[in-house]
């Protein structure tokens, strides 16, 4: 018979102080306690603002990202392929040059039907066997055309790799043609930025004007624009005061849009300025984040309506941040 040996008892020591009841009149170390409470904050304000700080990139990242697949969309300003002006009466188009309005070679019939114009409302009429869609329903009669005046939605005609809707831009209405195999669109390779630099998303002192004042914004074109401006935005760069007067595209907008010249223009950017769009103000503030400054439309394009950054606008300082100079710039 196998004799089982004991297991050895395994002595638990006691290791912690008698319990001794704390005199509330006797000295406190208030030094460590003090520094550990400094510590924590530190930690918590710490780990608060490096979060802060990782969010606010990888807004950016994600801005950059969805930026370039816009500009590969066929809302990208490197699809425009036309812009005609509506001439009161009718307004035939097609591929053949007969047609008021010229269709690139090969993308349509040599005519397609015509746009009418009446009393500033456009309407289209196409052939019976057209392929011509309309907001996605095939038409085959004279329908009439929503343009984008005041902000609105415009009605979209979709023929083969062809869109076109109707703007209005200094009282007058044109077609806007885009071509989804234009070859500056599928030329596109992507878009240099500057270096994310968080420096240059700035807290901005706004001051509202009361009542909002009107500005008047020329254009490529020629024409002026009066915009509402509802005040102005005040911050510092580099040591330097700054200060910008934003519009308001459409009554009740959602979103401040800032037109501005700097230093950096013609050589790393685009000369004719640049945008920027910015949350409304918030407690006397606004966000200005200039790492999501972009070109505009005619910096791609020549078939564009630019609007020309405001005098006031045209700052003395180089804000290297947000979309460079595009190659192939006009």
């Amino acid at each position: 018979m196998t004799r089982r040996t004991r297991r050895p008892e395994i002595e638990l020591i006691n290791t912690r102080k008698p319990y001794t009841r704390m005199n509330p009149l006797a000295p406190v170390e208030t030094r460590s306690l003090l520094q550990s409470v400094c510590c924590l904050m530190a930690s918590v304000i710490w780990a608060s603002s490096t979060s802060a700080s990782d969010e606010a990139l990888l807004e950016d990242v994600k801005y950059r990202k969805d930026r370039i697949a816009w500009m590969r969309s066929e809302r990208s300003p490197l699809a425009l392929a036309g812009l005609f002006w509506l001439k009161p009466g009718k307004n035939s188009f097609g591929t053949d040059q007969s047609n008021d309005f010229v269709l690139p070679a090969g993308s349509a019939p040599d005519r397609v039907g015509y746009f009418e114009l009446k009393e500033n409302s456009v309407s289209v009429d196409v052939g019976i066997r057209s392929l011509v869609k309309l907001n996605g329903q095939r038409i085959s009669r004279l329908a009439k055309l929503k343009s984008d005046a005041s902000g609105t939605q415009p009605d979209i005609l979709k023929l083969n790799h062809l869109r076109m809707k109707v703007i209005e831009r200094g009282g007058k209405l044109a077609v806007r043609l885009m071509h989804l195999k234009n070859p500056r669109l599928l030329a596109f390779r992507g878009i240099e930025f500057f270096e994310i630099n968080p420096e240059l998303r700035v807290e901005a002192k706004f001051l509202p004007y009361h009542p909002p004042k009107k500005i008047k914004v020329a254009t490529v074109l020629g024409y002026e624009e009066e915009l509402e401006c509802p005040g102005i935005a005040q911050f510092s760069l580099g040591g330097t005061a700054v200060q910008l007067e934003p519009v308001l595209e459409t009554r009740g907008d959602t979103k401040l849009f800032f037109m501005f010249k700097d230093s950096t223009n013609g050589r790393e950017t685009y000369g004719g300025g640049r945008y920027l769009y910015s949350d409304l103000p918030s407690q006397g503030h606004v966000t200005l984040n200039f790492n999501q400054a972009h070109n505009p439309y005619c910096a791609y394009n020549g078939f564009s309506t630019c609007q020309i950054p405001p005098l006031q606008n045209w700052l003395k300082v180089a804000i290297p941040a947000g979309e460079r100079k595009y190659p192939e710039s006009n």
